[in-house]
C-alpha cells in the first residue's frame, strides 16, 4: 500500500529548493493580515527563526540553531535563532505515506519536528481542523521519539493522541533513523527504521459537526523546524544548555500514495 511516490525532496545543489518549500521569519504567529497574534509559534518558543539557520550541502539540509540575539520583533528580541521551512501552497496531499530520514543534536531545549497542517483548514482554526506530528523530540531525551494528533475543536477545546518510542540502546536521535507515517482514511500509524510502534483509529471531536474520520479527511502539507524551548518540555524550557550551534539534519522527505 501506497507505494507510489508523488512527491520528494532529496536536497541536491547548495541552496533550498524554493519551488518545494517556503521559508518562514520571526517568532510571533501572524493573522492573515500580518499582524501579530502570539509570541512563541503560540508555544512559548524562544528562537527567531531566519532564512540564514538553513544550509543546504553534500545532500542534506541543515536547520542550524545558534544562540545569539535576534532582531527585534513586536518589541521582542529572542536570544535563539533557528529556521522552519513548509510546504503550504506548494504542495499537499490526502492520505498516503511519508518516509524522512534524520538526525538531531541533542541537549536540553532543542525540539526538532517534522510535522503536517491542514491546507486549507476546513473545520475551524487549531486544532479543529487536526494536525499531524509525524516526529517530535525532547533533546534531553536522546533516545525518545514521539508522534502525535491534534484535534478535538478549536484551541481552547482541543485534545491530543501522544505516543512515545524507545529507540534501541545506543542509538539516539543524534544517529540517522529513517522516521514514518502510514496516513489512511481510518488510521494513522508510526514507523522508526521500518519497526510499527504506535497506531491511531480513533479521534472524536467535541464539535459535533466534526465527525469522524474528520478532520483527518482533508488535504495536509508538510512543515520541517527546530524550535528551542517551549511547551513541548517545560522540564527544559528554563535549563537551555545544548552545545549550539545544534542541527537537525534532513537527509531525504518522500511521500507515497
Amino acid at each position: 500500500m501506497y507505494e507510489t511516490l508523488i512527491w520528494e525532496e532529496t536536497f541536491p545543489g547548495c541552496s533550498l529548493n524554493e519551488h518545494n518549500w517556503n521559508r518562514r521569519v520571526g517568532n510571533w504567529q501572524l493573522s492573515s493580515d500580518g499582524q501579530p497574534v502570539v509570541p512563541g509559534w503560540g508555544n512559548r518558543e524562544q528562537q527567531y527563526y531566519t532564512p540564514h539557520n538553513l544550509e543546504v550541502s553534500d545532500g542534506t539540509l541543515k536547520i542550524i540553531a545558534r544562540q545569539e540575539d535576534a532582531p527585534e520583533q513586536f518589541g521582542i528580541r529572542c536570544p535563539y535563532t533557528s529556521a522552519r521551512i513548509d510546504t503550504h501552497g506548494k504542495f499537499s496531499f490526502q492520505y498516503g505515506r511519508v518516509v524522512f530520514r534524520a538526525r538531531c543534536s541533542v541537549g536540553n531545549g532543542l525540539w526538532p519536528a517534522v510535522w503536517m497542517l491542514p491546507e486549507d483548514s476546513v473545520y475551524g482554526p487549531w486544532a479543529a481542523s487536526g494536525e499531524i506530528d509525524i516526529y517530535e523530540a525532547k533533546g534531553r531525551l536522546s533516545q525518545s521519539v514521539f508522534g502525535t494528533i491534534h484535534f478535538g475543536g478549536v484551541c481552547p477545546q482541543n485534545t491530543h493522541t501522544e505516543n512515545q518510542a524507545q529507540l534501541p540502546d545506543g542509538q539516539g536521535i543524534d544517529q540517522f533513523h529513517i522516521y514514518e507515517l502510514i496516513w489512511e482514511p481510518d488510521s494513522i500509524s508510526w514507523l522508526i527504521d521500518g519497526v510499527p510502534y504506535a497506531k491511531v483509529n480513533q479521534w472524536d471531536s467535541i464539535d459535533q459537526r466534526i465527525k469522524y474520520p474528520a478532520p483527518f479527511d482533508q488535504p495536509f502539507y508538510l512543515l520541517v523546524n527546530l524550535a528551542i524551548g517551549g511547551s513541548f518540555d517545560l522540564e527544559s524550557a528554563q535549563n537551555i544548555t545544548p552545545q549550539f550551534p545544534a542541527i537537525f539534519e534532513i537527509d531525504y522527505i518522500r511521500v507515497y500514495q
